[in-house]
């Protein structure tokens, strides 16, 4: 029995020393976990997994250096926010907290030191409403995934970049079966609505199983830059797309997509109160495990 092949799609915040091997042995090590949690071990049988790195290509914002300090963010060719990111992160987080917009505040936070002298004060004021509605520091997680997901949806130069480093993975590797997680997830759904996933020999979908994890697919901003609006998200026919959400997810808000997509089957897991987004929180499920046996099956 040959190794069923798949191919892990990152999120953000990796860090620099996040290489293929890394990230690879990593997801790896929380599926097979999962597979012997799970008894699905035999079942599943030998696993290959593959998770292609793609920082080298992305944009490095201002989020990506925040722990490095002001100087190593301007060394690294870091920009403030211009009008059309800062349009792009008010609708984001409006959406997040529809309510926010309508409690902020005359005046910027105080005593706020993420993104100082990057992040307007028509963010930081946005920012502290969602957190007086979703609760104190949530936007100081949810504006790394804001920020990087401008930076995928708004700059195509990157994004073909980061989807051309994905799609080799599953030329070089033969996968039938992907998990994203974060980010990750609107990369490979972009992917499939453009056609850029690599068809099967017999011509079917070069993908037939797909699991998505802690997806910010259910904000309007990030949906407009990969969906067309005014139908459900979808995934062309002959793949099989599951979506695990975490209750405590702030990226999800716990809520999964049923609600927004067709065809797709949603997965609610428990991934404890910190780190919920965590991809390895995700992994460790049994609904991967059995995603995988079932994928082997085929």
């Amino acid at each position: 029995m040959g190794a069923l092949q798949i191919v892990g799609v990152h999120g953000i915040r990796q860090g620099a020393s996040a290489t293929t091997e890394a990230l690879s042995r990593s997801w790896q090590e929380s599926v097979d976990d999962a597979l012997a949690c799970s008894g699905l071990a035999p079942v599943a049988g030998p696993v290959g997994l593959t998770v292609p790195s793609y920082q080298g290509v992305y944009p490095k914002t201002a989020t990506r250096y925040m722990r490095l300090g002001p100087d190593a963010a301007r060394a690294a060719g870091d920009e403030p926010v211009d009008e059309e990111e800062e349009a792009f992160i008010l609708e984001a987080l409006a959406a997040y907290a529809p309510s926010a917009a309508a409690q902020e505040q005359d005046s910027p936070m105080a005593g706020r030191t993420l993104g100082a002298g990057r992040l307007t004060p028509r963010i930081l004021r946005r920012a502290e409403a969602v957190d007086r509605v979703a609760g104190k520091g949530v936007t100081d997680r949810l504006l790394w995934l804001v920020r990087e997901a401008h930076g995928y949806l708004r700059h195509e130069g990157t994004a073909a970049a980061v989807r051309a480093v994905i799609r080799e993975a599953l030329v070089t590797t033969g996968a039938r079966m992907v998990i994203a997680h974060s980010l990750g997830t609107v990369v490979f759904y972009d992917m499939l609505t453009r056609g850029e996933v690599p068809p099967a020999a017999d011509g079917g979908p070069g993908v037939a199983s797909l699991i998505t994890c802690g997806s910010p697919l259910g904000w309007l901003a990030v949906r407009k830059g990969v969906h067309t609006a005014g139908t459900p998200l979808s995934v062309p026919a002959g793949v099989e797309w599951t979506n695990l959400y975490a209750v405590n997810d702030p990226v999800n808000k716990g809520r999964g997509l049923s609600h927004l997509a067709v065809g797709v089957t949603d997965v609610r897991v428990d991934n404890g109160r910190l780190s919920a987004h965590d991809v390895h929180r995700y992994l460790d499920k049994p609904a991967v495990a059995e995603g995988i046996g079932k994928a082997r099956r085929h």
